[in-house]
C-alpha cells in the first residue's frame, strides 16, 4: 500500500471527533499486518518502539478525527477520495489524514531499519477537533506511567498541516463559550410594551461589550509572537424561538433541523456561542473577565468544552532550530488556531507542530491536498529525529 493508496483509505473511513472507533481499528489491523504491536489508551491508539538510546525519547502526535463536510453540497462524494491533476479532494485530506498516513508511513520505516535511534512514540488522539481530550489523556497517562522521568530529553512533532514550509512553534489557547440570555416574552407587533428589553437584544448588547472588551484585554497582553492576542468570534451559533424538527435527507436518514417557531413571538430565551481566542499570558485571566461580563449583563455564561491551553515553545529551544532547518529552510510562525500541542507543553515537552497538507484547506468544503507531500514528510520526519537525537 503506497502513500496516495493509505491516505485514500484513510479519508473513506468517516471519523467525525468522538466516532473514531473504525479508523483507530483501520490503524491498529494495518499495524498488526506489519507485525508491529500496538496499544489502546482511552479512546487512543499508540505504537512505541524502543530506541537505541533509552534515556531519549521523541513524540509523533496525529488527530484521527475530522470536522463535519458542512451543510453546502461537495462537487464529490466527501469520502471518496478524488484525484485531479496532482491534488487529492477529500474530507480530512489536509486536515489531517495526511498528516496521519506520514506517522503511520514513518514508524514503518523505522521498524524496517531496525532499532530508531531513540524511543519513539507514535500517538493517534481523539477529538482534537472539538476538546483536545485525546491528547490531554495521552499525556496524563504518560506523566503518570513515569515516563517524563524516566527521559533526560523528550520532544515532539505534531504532524497537523503546514505545507512542509512552516514550522509552528506556538499556537492560541481557546473558550467555547456557551451564552445564555433570558427575557420576558410577548406579541411580536407590540414591541413598545417590552422597551427593547428581549433576550435577543440582551445576547446582541453582550455580543457588542465583549467586543469593546476584548480590544482592550489586547491591548493589556501585548505579545511579541502573537498579533492579534486575543480574538472573539462573535455568536458563532445563536438560537432563539426556534425548534428542532426531524425529518428525512434524500437517503431516507433522519436528521434534526432548526425551524423559526412563532415568528410573531419574542424569544424568552437566547442562547449564543463565542470562541474566544488567547494566549500562553492571557489565557488563565480571560474566562474569568468573559463571567464578569456576563454577570454584568445578565448574560449566563459556561463552557461548551473544557478550555484548550495556548501552546508554546521558545524559537532558540533544539527541536524549533532543528526543524527549521533539516531539509531545507522553513518559516517560524504561531498559529492563530488552536491545538494540542498546548497540552503538552504543560508537561514541558518541546514540541512543533509541522506537517504535509495545505493549512488553508482546514475545515473547507472540497478540501484537497497534495499527497506527493507525504513521502517528502517521511523523509524530513526521519532527518529530524536523527538530527535530534545527536
Amino acid at each position: 500500500m503506497d502513500h496516495k493508496q493509505l491516505l485514500s483509505k484513510l479519508i473513506e473511513i468517516k471519523s467525525f471527533s468522538g466516532e473514531e472507533t473504525n479508523i483507530r481499528s483501520f490503524i491498529a489491523g494495518w499495524y498488526a499486518e506489519r507485525g508491529i504491536d500496538s496499544l489502546i489508551q482511552g479512546d487512543n491508539l499508540i505504537v512505541h518502539f524502543e530506541g537505541l538510546d533509552r534515556s531519549k525519547a521523541f513524540i509523533f502526535n496525529s488527530h484521527m478525527d475530522t470536522v463535519s463536510p458542512g451543510d453546502k453540497p461537495w462537487r464529490s462524494d466527501p469520502w471518496i477520495a478524488l484525484k485531479k491533476d496532482n491534488k487529492l479532494i477529500g474530507l480530512g485530506a489536509s486536515d489531517m489524514k495526511s498528516g496521519l498516513a506520514a506517522s503511520m508511513l514513518l514508524a514503518e520505516k523505522l521498524n524496517n531499519l531496525g532499532k530508531p535511534p531513540v524511543d519513539m512514540w507514535f500517538t493517534y488522539v481523539v477529538k482534537e477537533e472539538e476538546d483536545g481530550s485525546g491528547t490531554d489523556s495521552f499525556i496524563n497517562w504518560f506523566v503518570k506511567k513515569g515516563y517524563t522521568r524516566k527521559y533526560q530529553d523528550l520532544a515532539a512533532i505534531f504532524t497537523e498541516p503546514t505545507d512542509l514550509k512552516e514550522v509552528e512553534h506556538g499556537h492560541r489557547g481557546n473558550y467555547f463559550i456557551l451564552a445564555k440570555a433570558e427575557g420576558p416574552s410577548g406579541h411580536a407587533s407590540r414591541p413598545h410594551e417590552l422597551k427593547g428589553v428581549t433576550a435577543v437584544r440582551t445576547m446582541i448588547n453582550f455580543a457588542d461589550s465583549l467586543q469593546e472588551s476584548i480590544v482592550e484585554w489586547d491591548k493589556e497582553f501585548p505579545s511579541k509572537f502573537f498579533r492579534p492576542a486575543i480574538t472573539v468570534g462573535e455568536m458563532t451559533s445563536i438560537i432563539a424561538n426556534a425548534r428542532g424538527v426531524v425529518e428525512k435527507d434524500k437517503n431516507g436518514a433522519k436528521k434534526v433541523v432548526i425551524k423559526p417557531d412563532s415568528p410573531n413571538k419574542f424569544a424568552d430565551t437566547c442562547r449564543a456561542t463565542f470562541d474566544v481566542r488567547t494566549t500562553p499570558e492571557s489565557h488563565k485571566f480571560i474566562y474569568k473577565r468573559v463571567n464578569a461580563l456576563g454577570k454584568k449583563l445578565g448574560i449566563k455564561i459556561s463552557l461548551l468544552y473544557p478550555a484548550a491551553p495556548a501552546g508554546f515553545t521558545d524559537p532558540s529551544e533544539k527541536i524549533v532550530q532543528i526543524a527549521k532547518s533539516t531539509m531545507g529552510k522553513r518559516k517560524l510562525t504561531v498559529s492563530l488556531g488552536s491545538a494540542d500541542l498546548g497540552f503538552v507543553a504543560q508537561k514541558n515537552i518541546k514540541a512543533v507542530i509541522l506537517g504535509p497538507g495545505q493549512k488553508r484547506q482546514c475545515h473547507k468544503g472540497n478540501e484537497y491536498c497534495f499527497p506527493e507531500q507525504i513521502p517528502q514528510a517521511v523523509e524530513v520526519y526521519q532527518a529530524i529525529v536523527e538530527a535530534w537525537a545527536k
